[in-house]
């Protein structure tokens, strides 16, 4: 038995089939089958019998035979919109533009003239029958009067002529640097906004959520997260308000931690910036066993549409993607960042910004004389040769999320061409290489399920497109250390959470299966029987 000094548990969950510790190489030991916690801690770990009788007055709690295994930690989720998403207008189940604006068309008929539509993002154009997004002539046959907020993921938005209109985006309109107001072979807006340069006047006139919505949203995210077994997020891209909201509902619910990053507005000038993040000081610094402000995050370039490369576009010869920011900004920011003690999450897609990212990075490291570890890549989709060890040479965690290639992989293939498409995330040089990687999905670009997620990183197979890059995958144990303790270690969070040690939070999950012994296919469709977060029961759903 593996235990701690203090042997006086207040609870003993026993008649586990076995436990995943991930404390080292996962393995599934058999030997292992029951918990005890006190205050939420882990205090013994080991058999029935020997737990049994330390926890003799115990309240006790049956495993019933689950296979049992740390809570999974979503180091790249981003929560609060994923939830608030879940009040807009869903259109995942729509296959084609005719059920698009069938569905804007019922919405209408729901709110007063004027009001805005608001659509969740998480839907994409690859699964409807015509293969494109909308039209804002399209949309004004549905709607001519209200403005629709139509999103898809988080780099494309469209909307009608009315919300051009409000947006003061006219047909001579120049595009904004970083952005694209697309335009068809006419010249003709599409009412496709391509990049938050090109949609900020849009998204800036839509209706702020009121922080009882925010709270309300993260309550009820928490509940579903914890139903697939997601016990932390780290959510990259908050406003401060929002970050308030997360510090009066986490530790109050104490189901769920989150580790938080603050977005960097890059309209800012040099001097707004500096004076933003100097002001920001310690006044969000909240660092709990619950919650924790990780630090900044800075978009470099854009998604699949606008990811910055070398090369040009496989749909367009003359498009290589949009820098959001030259490498001298970039630079600053870090160091910035690096001077009061923050960390910078970089959003890197294009193998362009992929070298720009590190190239700003590695002359920080070279000033600063303390280095730029700890710091992190997201998503580090596209790197060039040498980049990978280049990262782990400086100390940099990466964000990996297969669940956009799941998702996307059709897009990329036409965007970037089947070659671009297939060495997308690959994972399996990330691994080798030992940099530190995190899992994670990107909700609500993708859907937030750890466990389709898994499976992809495994296969990658796609919604769309097939198999794309099979020369990438990670084996199942790969990518649950990257769900546990890799994504702990990008939290900061691996000294209490990521693995069942003597010591560390009482945060598991059960599992109907094993899925180191069962075949990946089924793996995805793993389902979680109870979740329990600081010893508490948070979602059982075993009947």
């Amino acid at each position: 038995m593996i235990n701690s000094n203090d042997l006086s548990p207040d609870s003993i969950f026993l008649n586990a089939s076995g436990l995943i510790t991930m404390a080292g190489t996962p393995l599934f030991d058999r030997n292992l089958t029951a918990i005890a916690v006190r205050n939420g801690t882990i205090v013994a770990i080991g058999d029935d019998e020997s737990i049994m009788k330390i926890g003799a007055q115990s309240k006790v709690f049956n495993f019933n035979q689950s296979v049992v295994m740390p809570g999974l930690v979503d180091s790249h989720n981003h929560f609060l919109g994923t939830a608030l998403g879940w009040e807009r207008l869903q259109l995942e189940e729509a296959r084609s533009i005719e059920e698009i604006l069938s569905l804007i068309e019922s919405r209408i008929n729901e709110i007063n003239p004027g009001d805005w539509v608001l659509c969740s993002s998480r839907w994409h154009e690859t699964k409807l029958k015509e293969g494109r997004l909308p039209t804002a002539q399209e949309l004004d046959k549905v709607s001519p009067h209200n403005p629709i907020y139509l999103p898809r993921g988080g780099h494309v938005v469209v909307t009608n002529s009315k919300g051009l209109k409000l947006a003061g985006i006219s047909e001579d309109a120049l595009n904004p640097e970083g952005g694209e107001y697309v335009r068809d072979s006419s010249g003709h807006l599409t009412g496709m906004l391509l990049e938050r340069p090109a949609f900020i006047k849009l998204s800036r006139l839509l209706p702020k959520p009121t922080d009882r919505d925010r709270e309300h949203a993260l309550r009820k995210g928490i509940a579903k997260y914890n139903e697939c077994g997601i016990t932390a997020v780290r959510d990259p891209a908050l406003t401060e308000p929002e970050v308030r909201a997360f510090k009066s509902v986490i530790p109050d619910m104490e189901s769920m931690r989150a580790s938080m990053l603050l977005r960097v507005d890059l309209s800012k000038n040099a001097i707004e910036r500096r004076k933003w993040i100097d002001n920001l000081g310690d006044s969000l610094d909240s660092k709990t066993n619950w919650l924790d402000v990780w630090g900044l995050k800075v978009g470099i370039d854009g998604g699949v549409e606008g990811g910055f490369f070398f090369e040009p576009y496989a749909n367009n010869s003359n498009f290589r993607g949009l820098p959001l920011t030259d490498e001298e900004n970039l630079f600053d920011i870090i160091n910035q960042a690096q001077e009061i003690g923050w960390k910078i999450g970089v959003h890197v897609v294009g193998d362009a910004a992929m070298q720009m990212v590190l190239e700003a990075f590695e002359k920080v490291d070279s000033k600063s004389g303390v280095g730029v570890g700890g710091n992190a890549l997201e998503h580090a989709f596209s790197p060039v040769e040498g980049s990978i060890q280049r990262t782990k040479d400086l100390g940099l965690g990466v964000t990996l999320q297969h669940a956009l290639v799941y998702a996307l992989g059709g897009n990329m293939c036409t965007y970037w061409g089947e070659q671009r498409a297939s060495d997308c995330t690959p994972s399996k040089a990330w691994i080798d290489s030992g940099t530190l990687v995190g899992a994670g999905t990107d909700s609500p670009v993708t859907n937030y399920d750890p466990w389709l997620n898994i499976y992809g990183f495994a296969t990658r197979d796609t919604e769309v497109a097939g198999v794309l890059g099979p020369q990438h995958r990670i084996s199942i144990p790969e990518t649950l250390q990257a769900y546990t303790m890799g994504s702990a270690k990008i939290l900061r969070m691996d000294d209490s959470i990521g693995s069942l040690e003597v010591n560390k939070a009482a945060d598991f999950i059960c599992l109907d299966r094993n899925p180191m012994e069962v075949t990946v296919d089924a793996v995805k469709s793993t389902k979680v029987a109870k979740t329990i977060v600081a010893g508490k029961v948070v979602f059982d759903g075993s009947g």
